[in-house]
């Protein structure tokens, strides 16, 4: 291999993801696509209120930072802004499914991803996210490469699946809502066919989802491959000078991610992630915050125990609600759904029996059959407070999931750029989710498994969270794993 190659850096952040590639020094050339000048970052579509983030959060009290001021998408800590080549093609029509295929596709590799990652101590991962940023490096793959990375993907970003994706990215912008009513209060006058101001209103759902490139200015890119972004994720390509100045493209990145996460990724670039050689970086963010659908009363939040997964156990604070819940107690496993913000959005809490024969048994389908046995019971719930923070470099992990080629010198990138030659190298996922009383606050996505044939549950049921578990976020348009993961021990976050 050439001294000099650069192989393309993977980061998935909590509500971020990023692919950095780079490749042997060759002469730049000029772009096939350009833009004007500009000191905003490649948006996803405007038609999509994801495209940027909202309002700050209301401060709930969690483990995690919070931004001090409402973030923009100006690319400032930069001498300059940079110029966006946009491709050609419009978005495309979305398929009629709300993205129901493209969200098994990703349930099945996030289900093949919790059985590769770490399986002790707290875990939390975005599926989605990773899947979102491979997606878009997917037009540019081609031969062993691309079926290799199709296959571990689960057919997930394939050339014929971009309407898809852009029905999975639109359900997933409709997670975004508000509590219309106090507008309503405000305007007892209004026309009723009026439509609500939201202006300084914190929605009771959010969940915004960000995709943009950026690669080193000069560098001549394909202008199918343009297309495909602009088609398949309403994204284009912001030009930086990584070869002359890293480090001004390291701050415009982690600014552009910081501002679409709020702050809770403040800095997804470390110090030697991005130097002179680096050539192109595709960014996935996704941001979650939601109340729950029934908030639980904090007043009833009170110290209990939890037995780890080692016997040992720990004094939590623990949470408490009856409500009427989908609830499943299928063999092996019981679990509990709640409905985040409308209802749009659920979260599943899964206790197995036995953690590690569970998740070996987790797909897409056992998902569906799992949501099928369920059924209303009202629920005396106790779940513990908890927080997880995960970071995993997964280049090996991908590649013993069956896509070793793109690791490699073999790697075919050649449908983004034939003046270099590009390879993946560094795979890094960072995650982390918060949830208490008002609601949620993930960079997780929830795995859960399906259910075999029992007997009919009792129409009461007690259901205390009290040992390891699973969680599980959900889109409910697509049905994509937002955010999964795994809480061995409440009292921590690792």
């Amino acid at each position: 291999m050439d001294s000099k190659m650069r192989k393309a850096r993977v980061i998935a952040a909590v509500m971020a993801a990023s692919i950095v590639a780079g490749a042997c020094g060759a002469a730049l050339t000029t772009p096939t696509a350009t833009g004007g000048a500009t000191s905003t970052p490649a948006q996803s579509p405007t038609q999509w209120p994801t495209a940027s983030p909202s309002a700050t959060p209301t401060p709930w009290p969690t483990n995690s930072p919070q931004p001090s001021a409402t973030p923009t998408t100006a690319a400032t800590n930069a001498p300059s802004g940079y110029a966006i080549a946009m491709g050609k093609s419009a978005l495309l029509a979305p398929a009629d499914d709300n993205g129901a295929l493209a969200g098994a596709e990703i349930n099945d590799f996030g289900f093949d991803l919790l059985r590769r990652l770490d399986s002790k101590g707290n875990l939390c991962a975005s599926p989605a996210s990773i899947a979102l940023a491979l997606a878009m490096v997917r037009p540019g793959v081609r031969g062993q490469t691309a079926s290799e990375m199709d296959k571990v993907l689960h057919d997930f970003g394939t050339p014929g699946q971009a309407a898809e994706v852009v029905a999975m990215l639109q359900s997933f912008a409709s997670q975004t809502v508000y509590d219309d009513s106090a507008w309503w209060d405000s305007h007892p006058d209004a026309d009723p066919s009026a439509t609500p101001d939201h202006t300084g209103l914190d929605p009771i759902a959010e969940l915004d989802v960000s995709n943009a490139l950026f690669s080193q200015k000069g560098m001549s890119l394909e202008q199918a491959y343009l297309n495909a972004l602009s088609s398949g994720f309403g994204a284009g390509v912001g030009q930086l000078d990584f070869a002359s100045d890293p480090q001004a493209a390291i701050n415009i990145i982690n600014k552009w991610a910081s501002d679409r996460t709020k702050g809770r990724i403040p800095a997804i670039l470390q110090p030697g992630d991005v130097d002179s050689s680096t050539r192109i970086e595709l960014a996935n963010a996704i941001y979650l915050k939601a109340a729950w659908t029934d908030p639980f009363d904090p007043a009833k939040t009170k110290p209990l125990p939890f037995t780890r997964a080692d016997g040992t156990k720990v004094t939590v604070p623990t949470m408490a609600t009856e409500l009427l819940l989908s609830y499943s107690p299928g063999p092996g496993y019981r679990a509990v759904t709640l409905g985040l913000g409308n209802g749009g959005m659920e979260m599943t809490l899964v206790v197995p029996d036995d953690m590690s024969s569970f998740v070996g048994s987790l797909n897409a389908a056992r998902l569906a059959a799992m949501d099928r046995a369920a059924a209303e019971y009202e629920v005396n719930l106790t779940m513990p407070r908890f927080s997880a923070e995960s970071r995993v470099e997964l280049a090996d992990v991908l590649g013993a999931m069956g896509m070793p080629t793109a690791f490699t010198p073999n790697a075919d990138l050649s449908g983004i750029t034939t003046d270099q030659k590009l390879m993946l190298d560094k795979v890094v996922h960072q995650a982390n989710i918060d949830v208490v009383e008002e609601g949620t606050t993930a960079a997780a996505v929830t795995v859960v498994g399906g259910r075999g044939g029992i007997g009919a549950p009792p129409h009461h049921v007690t259901f205390n969270v009290n040992k390891p578990f699973l969680y599980f976020i959900r889109d409910g348009g697509s049905g994509a794993i937002l955010f999964m993961g795994r809480i061995d021990d409440p009292s921590t976050k690792s």
